[in-house]
């Protein structure tokens, strides 16, 4: 179980799919409202660690998955298992249990909204499954890769079109965007989690922003929306605070606050 893994959006979507439903069915969650509270917060993921860990190292629940199984090699390693002494199925199932570390499910159900691809070593993606109690074999059967280019160019034939009544887009871009907490040297704090907001409009607010931060309103403080594919930020704070900095020319108008230092100055234009 010592090599390396790497998993395409497709995979990344059903695991996260089948890991969020799973832990939030067990815990008594709504798992629509669960994902999008999910922050990259480590002491959102040590909680489902806990749980996870606790039902990869449940013998039953392995048991259970080994006869769930299609004929593989991780079926017939688990049949060892089963076979073992008792000292020896207790060891194994605490390294299941290692396998999925908060760090890894953070990877996972945090980071693997926007990530293309991602990498695992062989046990964790053994455990990922068995937790969502679902066979790879099977995923990979039913979803394969596609087929890349040759190395003089050419491409696979593509499928006949259907009718235009019934065509749909093969994919709509999602509305993500991310917030990153900077330095004072404006470099991204590599201690703070990456903020990820998606859909078409979201409102910010200390909560969902930097829960310790007094300085950011706990009602609404701004509101970022997609309109026609581009990003608007709107204030909603009582007392105007809200800004962008000014890194480029920037087009202002008639009521636009400007901030110069410490000093606010209303922009105004003759009649």
């Amino acid at each position: 179980m010592s090599s390396n893994l790497t998993i395409g959006k497709q995979e990344i979507h059903f695991l996260r799919d089948k890991i969020l439903t799973r832990y939030a069915s067990l815990v008594g969650y709504e798992v629509r409202q669960f994902e999008k509270g999910l922050t990259g917060t480590i002491s959102i993921y040590e909680k489902i660690e806990e749980v996870v860990g606790d039902y990869l190292e449940d013998e039953s629940n392995v048991r259970r998955y080994m006869s769930f199984l299609k004929d593989s090699p991780l079926k017939l390693q688990l049949r060892k298992w089963a076979e073992s002494g008792d000292q020896e199925r207790k060891r194994y199932l605490r390294d299941w249990r290692s396998f999925l570390s908060a760090s890894v499910l953070r990877k996972l159900l945090f980071y693997g909204r926007t990530e293309f691809t991602q990498a695992y070593k062989e046990g964790v993606i053994n455990a990922l499954y068995l937790y969502a109690h679902q066979d790879r074999q099977e995923f990979l059967q039913e979803n394969p890769e596609p087929v890349a280019a040759n190395k003089m160019g050419t491409i696979p034939p593509q499928r006949p079109a259907a009718d235009h009544a019934d065509t749909m887009p093969v994919f709509v871009q999602e509305k993500v965007f991310l917030l990153r907490r900077l330095l004072e040297n404006n470099s991204i704090d590599p201690n703070r989690p990456t903020l990820i907001f998606d859909g078409e409009t979201h409102v910010l607010n200390r909560a969902n922003v930097d829960p310790d931060n007094v300085t950011i309103t706990s009602k609404a403080q701004a509101e970022i929306v997609n309109v026609d594919g581009e990003w608007y930020l709107e204030d909603k704070s009582i007392l105007r605070t809200t800004f962008i900095q000014v890194n480029k020319r920037t087009k202002i108008a008639k009521g636009d606050i400007i901030v110069l230092g410490n000093r606010r100055f209303l922009f105004d234009e003759p009649k």
